[in-house]
């Protein structure tokens, strides 16, 4: 297993995944305190590792990962979280690319980056009420439709913690802020990963002493 990770990025909930999987993974890396909105994603020494300007970067020797599922599917496999039977069957294969297009589509893309992006950052993106209104009822429609697979007090994939839960999670927060609401049982599966010691310290070092203080964004 790598010893020389280094994690580009703070402050946002695209890097809070990074962050949340090394904590649960137990690695040591090492942090570039870097944050969006800042100019410091805008450096000709940043630029040069990710030309796409944005946070996170995970740099592994000379593997660079600039997508956070991404990088969450890359330390997956050097850590030792486990993997149950039914994960790594075919059913079980199938249920994760259904789950993890669900979340970062309809949750995540379609839904909360345009609440994000028209209700918190209409200096760049233009004002668009509408479009915001329209994606708060989407949010709330989609999670409703994946209530019934959701269990209060385990992981959605299988029996074991993975990617999925950091994904689904963090969501479910972001869905907080923006005020969309979070129905049972989504509410308790929350609250039982807020209970993870890994949460609550990534938590703690991707939201201390930042430039910007603000509130967990995309």
């Amino acid at each position: 297993m790598t010893n020389s990770l280094i994690v580009w990025g703070v402050g946002t909930t695209r890097t809070l995944r990074v962050h949340w999987m090394l904590h649960e993974l137990g690695i040591e890396y090492e942090t570039k305190r870097i944050e969006s909105r800042t100019g410091d994603t805008l450096s000709e020494e940043y630029t040069r590792i990710n030309p796409k300007q944005k946070i996170p970067t995970l740099v592994d020797g000379d593997l660079v990962l600039s997508e956070s599922f991404a990088i969450l599917r890359h330390l997956r496999r050097l850590g030792e979280l486990p993997y149950d039977d039914y994960q790594q069957s075919a059913a079980g294969l199938a249920a994760y690319d259904e789950w993890v297009s669900f979340i970062l589509m309809e949750l995540d893309a379609t839904s909360l980056y345009v609440i994000r992006r028209h209700k918190d950052l209409p200096d760049i993106y233009g004002e668009a009420p509408a479009a915001v209104t329209s994606s708060l009822a989407y949010f709330d429609k989609m999670l409703r439709s994946v209530l019934p697979k959701l269990a209060a007090d385990k992981p959605i994939w299988g029996s074991t913690f993975s990617e999925l839960d950091i994904l689904m999670t963090i969501a479910l927060d972001w869905a907080d802020v923006v005020g969309a609401g979070v129905p049972e049982p989504a509410k308790t599966y929350q609250a039982t990963m807020h209970h993870r010691p890994a949460y609550q310290a990534a938590m703690k070092h991707n939201f201390r002493d930042l430039q910007i203080q603000t509130r967990p964004d995309q």
